[in-house]
């Protein structure tokens, strides 16, 4: 099961962003799916989601970086630069991992993902040497 945000419109559902379009590539054209829907109920604003994830599909697609030409590269880095960790480590062995945290509405309150998508666009700006308002507004024309 996958969880996929969709938005209605004409009485038609269809993905929320390229993200939730890319999750659903994993189903056939014509397949018919089982959903339960709701609406969302967050506070967290689903347009401020909208466009981190479209800034990092930005960062993706203007760079040459191997280790950043895709958003999910780009999310991972952006959380390991963010220091965005679970608070549970993992030790196999001698070795230490950590758990990158989520973006995800049921994991964050309002207040902590304004912090977060601010400081996540600041990176991405930084990465792409341009404005964070310039790279939010690309967002916003984009998204």
């Amino acid at each position: 099961m996958i969880e996929i945000f969709l938005q209605q419109k004409n009485n038609a559902y269809y993905p929320f962003s390229v993200e939730d379009k890319e999750k659903g590539k994993m189903f056939l054209d014509n397949q018919i799916l089982q959903a339960k829907i709701w609406g969302s109920k967050k506070p967290r604003s689903l347009l401020q989601n909208k466009w981190i994830h479209v800034i990092f599909r930005i960062v993706a697609d203007n760079t040459d970086d191997p280790d950043w030409n895709t958003p999910e590269k780009v999310k991972r880095n952006v959380k390991m630069k963010m220091k965005f960790f679970e608070d549970d480590v993992i030790v196999e062995g001698n070795k230490v991992y950590f758990e990158l945290r989520s973006f995800a509405f049921d994991k964050m309150e309002q207040n902590e993902a304004n912090i977060k998508y601010d400081e996540a666009k600041l990176i991405c700006a930084k990465f792409l040497k341009v404005s964070p308002d310039e790279l939010q507004a690309n967002a916003e024309r984009e998204g």
